[in-house]
């Protein structure tokens, strides 16, 4: 099974480079003649580095329909066969359906014997069973049993976390775009990238079926240059027993065992978009090869592979037929999967175009590249430390965007930030385990496990921080709160009376409450709060606090409120809490300036204390009349059962009355004319207002403001 028949595939096409028309020569085994380097004014033909042609005498598809039959009705096909005595035979396992009803129900469908299919005790060792990787290549089946060559991009994991693989899209059609029929194992020492002949492995045995697979635009559609949903990708479900590596191989370690390419090669760590510099890619064909990204390639664009668009970027990394679906990497990233190109020959220059995998993998319905995750490091306790509970544990684990612990209580799940994490240890004393397991989507590492003894920490004052010392709150205190050593007995007391108020245990993260208490209006209260281990008992923490009702709102006047000299406030109105009695202590001053000692006295000013009943939320007092001119202050407080709040505080002004005319004498020296006419009396006016106001005037308003103040 070593014939091949070359297919030259020779159809012209374009690639898009950042809206340019360029081309390059054929990317096939047929030997095309060589053509110019693409350039923005060159035009030739360009393909896939597609499947190697197909090889007549292929194994039948049935091999790969087979296993699909059997699990359509339930069945777990194992293998199928010759025996010794010359009889076919089909083996099941026992932990699949074995019932007549569905086996005969398979056996129908496949078209074998029911009596040749024979269930296999326990879970047999399943097909090809053995690690795979990146880069390694892979047999596809068609429909008319011919096989092609492809190659592993990367493992990946399906939405319900079982494994797979990624690949070209294009490798999931031929060349009529009718899907292949299933993919087997080739042998790694056989393909051309090991100096290997291409011999067929002497058994073929199932790799797995293609789960999705896209070459251009939406379903399977040309697209267009600048089609966002325009790439080359599939996804291989592999059968049981295949073990994807997260791991691109290097191609030094090629033998006849399937496993042996993970021997050497590069961890995949992260998933990116391709930047400018080196990259590489492996696949079977031409091997690991290193080239770059530069200044004359395109980082994010399109180009037309046959008749379909791709967005990706392209590259000088040498490639060739069969390398389709290999793997691109910068360093440990995950970039992109070899779609197309053009062949290095005499006077043209290797180019070749990788489908962006950040682009390629939201469109297969949830699959996630398999990412190798460092397992964590603990760096806080140290293994078998001894430790107070609730210590906090620390850690880093690169890669990772959280954590899982396990080992001590319930699992739970820690945000890896900047690559650190960290939690609160075990409360329980004695020996306990840490287990700690890195994750990135559904890629998890290995599990970091350290073991550390929990001792009762040093007995120190329990922290109260609620109702803090010397505090003064405005609402019933129904819980005293605080922090202290987990696993501790809380004890709650009153200071003046020894009664125990409350008890309660410290949480694991340290923190308590101690709820159910009634602390209503009043003043000094005090309590003691003490932690017990055992017989031990803490220092004491105390607290003094008083309830106090919340300060009243005044709405009638805002705080810097200015009132004309005529328009003064004759009372303040605000809200309060009902039933409590509202006590409002006015401060009036005189203006600081006028026109002569005689006006100052004119401008009284008010002081007085009223009070008033808070009735349905709201209270008024009455200043009797007025304010006059001068600057106030108002501190108003409202007090329950004899416990005042803390005040409200406020000031305004009324304003003074204008004085009368606008004359005066002229600047020295600016030979202004003389005052005369009506000017000249308003200094006589105001000397006769003076005299009135010394007189009888003045008593009257001393008389007004006693009465205010009374």
């Amino acid at each position: 099974m070593t014939g091949r028949r070359a297919l030259a595939l020779t159809a012209a096409t374009t690639i898009a480079l950042s809206g340019l028309l360029v081309a390059g020569p054929a990317y096939a085994e047929d030997g095309a003649e060589p053509t110019p380097t693409p350039s923005s004014t060159a035009t030739s033909e360009t393909n896939a580095p597609v499947e190697d042609a197909p090889v007549e005498d292929a194994p039948p598809a049935d091999l790969v329909k087979l296993a699909d039959t059997a699990a359509d009705h339930g069945v777990e096909f194992v293998a199928s066969g010759t025996t010794a005595e010359g009889q076919e035979i089909t083996l099941v396992s026992e932990d699949g359906a074995t019932d007549d009803a569905s086996i005969e129900a398979f056996a129908a469908e496949a078209q074998v014997p029911a009596s040749s299919v024979v269930a296999l005790g326990g879970t047999p060792q399943a097909f090809a069973e053995g690690d795979i990787v990146g880069g390694q290549g892979y047999l596809i089946v068609d429909q008319d049993d011919r096989l092609y060559n492809c190659s592993v991009g990367f493992a990946a994991w399906s939405p319900d976390r079982t494994p797979a693989l990624l690949s070209a899209g294009h490798c999931a059609f031929d060349d009529t775009n009718r899907p292949m029929a299933g993919t087997l194992w080739s042998v790694p020492s056989e393909q051309p990238a090991a100096g290997g002949n291409d011999d067929l492995p002497a058994t073929p045995e199932v790799l797995g079926t293609f789960g999705f697979a896209q070459f251009g635009s939406t379903d399977n559609a040309p697209g267009s240059d600048g089609d966002t949903n325009a790439t080359d990708i599939s996804v291989i479900d592999v059968v049981p027993g295949t073990n994807p590596l997260p791991f691109v191989t290097d191609w030094t370690t090629a033998t006849e065992a399937y496993d042996s390419l993970a021997e050497s090669g590069y961890a995949v760590k992260a998933v990116g978009a391709a930047v400018p510099g080196p990259v590489a890619k492996s696949g079977r064909t031409t091997g690991y090869t290193v080239g770059a990204i530069n200044g004359n390639h395109i980082i994010d664009g399109w180009a037309q592979i046959e008749d379909r668009w791709v967005q990706g970027f392209s590259s000088n990394t040498e490639a060739g037929p069969g390398d389709s679906g290999g793997a691109v990497i910068q360093g440990n990233t995950a970039v992109g999967l070899i779609s197309g190109g053009i062949e290095a020959e005499p006077g043209v220059e290797q180019w070749t175009w990788s489908a962006s995998l950040t682009a390629a993998l939201p469109k297969t319905g949830g699959y996630e590249v398999a990412l190798d995750i460092d397992a964590p490091v603990i760096t806080s306790p140290t293994d078998g430390a001894e430790v107070q509970p609730g210590t906090t544990v620390t850690g880093t684990a690169p890669g990772a965007t959280e954590v899982t612990v396990s080992g001590f209580g319930a699992d739970q799940t820690v945000a890896v930030t900047d690559g650190a994490f960290s939690f609160v240890g075990p409360v329980e004393l004695g020996a306990q385990t840490i287990t700690v397991t890195a994750r990135n989507g559904l890629s998890t590492s290995d599990s970091t496990t350290i073991d550390v003894t929990v001792v009762p920490a040093p007995l120190v004052a329990p922290v109260i921080t609620s109702p803090a010392n010397d505090s003064r709150v405005n609402e019933t205190v129904t819980e005293v709160s605080g922090t202290g050593l987990p696993t501790t007995t809380i004890t709650v007391t009153d200071a003046k009376t020894d009664d125990v108020l409350g008890t309660t245990e410290v949480a694991g993260d340290g923190s308590w409450t101690v709820d159910g208490l009634s602390f209503e209006y009043g003043l000094d209260y005090s309590i003691v709060v003490t932690q017990t281990r055992d017989e031990e008992v803490s220092p004491e923490a105390t607290s003094t606090f008083s309830v106090v009702p919340v300060s009243p709102a005044v709405t009638s006047v805002t705080n810097g409120a200015e009132f004309a000299h005529n328009d003064g406030p004759s009372g303040l109105a605000g809200t309060g809490i009902d039933g409590a009695t509202v006590t409002v202590k006015l401060n009036g001053a005189e203006p600081t300036s006028a026109n002569t000692a005689a006006l100052a006295g004119a401008f009284a000013a008010a002081s007085g204390t009223f009070t008033a009943t808070v009735e349905d939320g709201a209270w008024s007092v009455d200043f009797g009349a007025a304010l006059e001119s001068g600057s106030y202050t108002v501190s108003a407080t409202q007090a329950i059962d004899g416990v005042s709040s803390d005040p409200t505080d406020l000031s305004f002004a009324v304003l003074a009355a204008p004085v009368a005319g606008g004359g005066g004498a002229a600047a020295p020296g600016d030979g202004g004319l003389a005052v005369t006419g009506a000017d000249l009396l308003v200094p006589l006016s105001a000397a006769a207002i003076a005299l009135a106001l010394l007189s009888g005037g003045l008593l009257l308003v001393f008389r007004r403001r006693q009465l205010i103040e009374s």
